[in-house]
């Protein structure tokens, strides 16, 4: 009879312990998972990036400029070229233009003779202040938001959803 209640003992010791070291273990798991996991899901954060010093930026005249901004996904920043369109205002307050058509992503260039921004692919045209005047474009042209410090022109990348009506973040 000592045998089975020491075998028994045994049983229930080596589960407690087992038990014990599984409430440990997983403890220990869900913070590390959430560790992994939680910024793999977060959406990707793009920083203030230098644009350009503001005396290179010509009045009433779009200058597109390229420069590199740090992107950061998840646990990994990467160094990326964008590039923008610069107008300064007769105020010497500035807009800043995403290179990138609202109808289906095509790059547009501006026409000097003519005055205009005019996209190739599908002939959406848009006036110096991003108006929509002619094309498919369901909006007018996406602005970034750019702040001046210190004489330089900063701006923070973003990129939003085409082909609809609303500015809406992609």
């Amino acid at each position: 009879m000592t045998e089975d209640f020491s075998d028994s003992r045994r049983k229930f010791l080596g589960y407690a312990i087992a038990g014990i070291g599984g409430a440990v273990a997983l403890g220990y798991a869900v913070p590390l998972v959430q560790y992994l996991v939680e910024p793999a899901m977060e959406p990707q954060q793009e920083q203030w990036s230098l644009v350009c010093g503001v005396q290179d930026i010509p009045a009433e005249e779009p200058k597109s400029f390229t420069f590199y901004s740090n992107l950061t996904i998840a646990w990994e920043t990467k160094r990326v070229q964008r590039d923008v369109w610069v107008v300064k205002k007769q105020d010497n307050s500035y807009t800043v233009f995403s290179p990138v058509c609202p109808h289906l992503g095509c790059a547009y260039n501006w026409n000097n003779q003519k005055r205009l921004f005019i996209c190739p692919c599908h002939g959406s045209v848009y006036t110096i202040t991003g108006k929509v005047v002619a094309g498919p474009a369901p909006r007018p042209l996406d602005t970034l938001p750019a702040k001046v410090e210190n004489g330089n022109l900063y701006v923070k990348y973003e990129k939003f959803r085409l082909g609809i009506p609303e500015k809406v973040l992609a």
